[in-house]
């Protein structure tokens, strides 16, 4: 499959509803057997102020004793959650890896000031031998109440994604919906996209939906080539940004899309 090469385009009606970057690295066992005190204290003043701690549970079904509880109560299962004070960022942290989830998205130069806060705060506080495997996924959401758009959805999706959707006329069985998984390779990374149509309900970041036509573009981009450092794994995120995500979620919109969406600016 060939995919050309893009410019970076910023929108003003924005379909992504989470970006998230994703490092793992070997087990840490401070962060199993400790609270993350110091980093907190350092991320808090970098503009997360909100944290939460998901602990570890278990199915009401199951009995558990005080003896278990306790036995298992330091094998560091915990994620410990970092929150903006609009919560439209968040920084998570477990024992295997580190992320950064963003809600309200508007471009990559935002979101690597934030990432390269993060990995730096991390990597002071618990360095790291090396980063294992580094991702970063781009999801996006488009219908008539995102784009405040009468358009038919339908016209959002390129032939070459789904040609059943083009293919069918008043005499067939209307399509409606799909999900596919297209897997691409490039010698250093792989990148999996799946895309959705259909009547969607769930949540997707701040949007609530109720049995919405939707188009739903998933593209998740990862090597496990080791990063031995801060700026490794930000050059690798980089480099998925401006090649394999941007280019595939191109050849994933039709112009009529991005015409709903409204370009505003378009560069190298």
């Amino acid at each position: 499959m060939k995919l050309p090469k893009q410019q970076r385009t910023e929108y003003q009606n924005n379909i992504l509803f989470e970006v998230i970057f994703q490092a793992r690295f070997p087990r840490i066992m401070k962060i199993s057997n400790e609270q993350p005190v110091n980093f907190q204290d350092q991320i808090r003043k970098k503009g997360f102020p909100e944290t939460k701690i998901k602990k570890l549970d278990f199915p009401a079904a199951i009995p558990i004793t005080e003896q278990i509880r306790k036995a298992v109560s330091g094998l560091g299962d915990d994620e410990y959650m970092f929150f903006s004070e609009d919560g439209k960022w968040q920084i998570t942290l477990t024992k295997d890896f580190v992320a950064l989830q963003c809600t309200g998205y508007r471009n990559y130069t935002e979101f690597e000031e934030r990432l390269r806060t993060t990995l730096e705060v991390f990597w002071q506080e618990y360095e790291p031998n090396y980063f294992n495997r580094i991702g970063l996924r781009y999801r996006n959401l488009a219908n008539k109440n995102i784009l405040v758009t009468d358009r038919d959805i339908r016209e959002f999706v390129p032939l070459e994604v789904a040609p059943e959707l083009q293919e069918s006329t008043e005499d067939e069985i209307k399509v409606k919906g799909f999900e596919k998984l297209l897997v691409v390779e490039d010698g250093t990374s792989t990148v999996n996209v799946r895309y959705i149509y259909g009547e969607i309900s769930g949540k997707y970041g701040i949007y609530n939906l109720n049995d919405e036509e939707s188009y739903i573009i998933d593209i998740d981009c990862y090597t496990t080539e080791k990063k031995r450092k801060v700026e490794d794994a930000i050059i690798t995120s980089r480099t998925f940004n401006q090649g394999n995500i941007r280019n595939i979620f191109q050849r994933s919109i039709t112009d009529t899309l991005r015409e709903v969406m409204g370009p505003i600016s378009e560069k190298n």
